[in-house]
């Protein structure tokens, strides 16, 4: 069964942490995302982190993703000819994870996930997937860069799998302010309930009971019998 769309965060919730990387967040970033629905792109990085605290506190699954490119572009594919131009170039600065957030990209903590991408859509040709079922996870919460291009694909793709999304509004920034907006207008269209506030979201966060798997691998360090 789909959860609820009164539910904020599904029954069965996972933290997808898409992209908060310099070349996204910082202003001298290469894609600087200044767009939001809240004040700047500062508050949306406070916002993120009162998310990410709220889904450790309560044993949600959590997936950090970063798109990474090779140097000479032989990865790039279309987006050699995309309006923006060459970002998160591995090994560079703007591809590290911004350095408002606590966690080492080589030694996530437990029941924390990196997952590499080189497109925009986080579910392609990544383990994304094989972690959501992992976790039985039904809903994939969304926070993190760019509105319009990688939280609007990585919902797409969520959705192509039969997997409900919810994007946290105040969590996000877009590289302007209508094509921010308008992501927003899409993805709340494509599902009802797909774009959540972000009070609810730290509410529903409080109040969840915690994904026993995630319980285990904390408590023992594998799921493993």
């Amino acid at each position: 069964m789909f959860p609820d769309e009164s539910k904020p965060i599904g029954d069965r919730p996972m933290l997808v942490v898409v992209d908060v990387q310099n070349d996204f967040l910082q202003p001298d970033g290469a894609i600087h995302c200044p767009a939001s629905s809240v004040a700047d792109t500062e508050t949306v990085i406070e916002n993120v982190r009162k998310v990410l605290a709220a889904a450790r506190e309560s044993d949600v699954p959590i997936v950090w993703t970063k798109e990474v490119h090779r140097a000479d572009g032989a990865d790039a594919g279309l987006e050699l000819h995309s309006t923006d131009g060459s970002h998160t170039v591995e090994g560079t600065a703007g591809e590290r994870i911004h350095d408002a957030f606590d966690v080492d990209a080589e030694r996530m903590p437990p029941g924390e996930y990196l997952v590499t991408k080189r497109r925009y859509d986080a579910f392609h040709r990544t383990e994304l997937a094989h972690l959501c079922a992992t976790f039985d996870v039904d809903t994939v919460v969304l926070v993190g860069a760019a509105t319009n291009v990688c939280i609007h694909y990585t919902a797409q793709g969520a959705h192509e799998r039969d997997l409900a999304y919810r994007v946290v509004e105040e969590c996000t920034a877009g590289s302007n302010r209508s094509l921010h907006d308008g992501a927003l207008e899409a993805m709340a269209y494509l599902l009802p309930g797909g774009v959540q506030p972000l009070e609810a979201v730290l509410a529903a966060l409080e109040g969840y009971g915690g994904n026993d798997r995630v319980e285990r691998i904390k408590t023992r360090g594998t799921l493993s019998d």
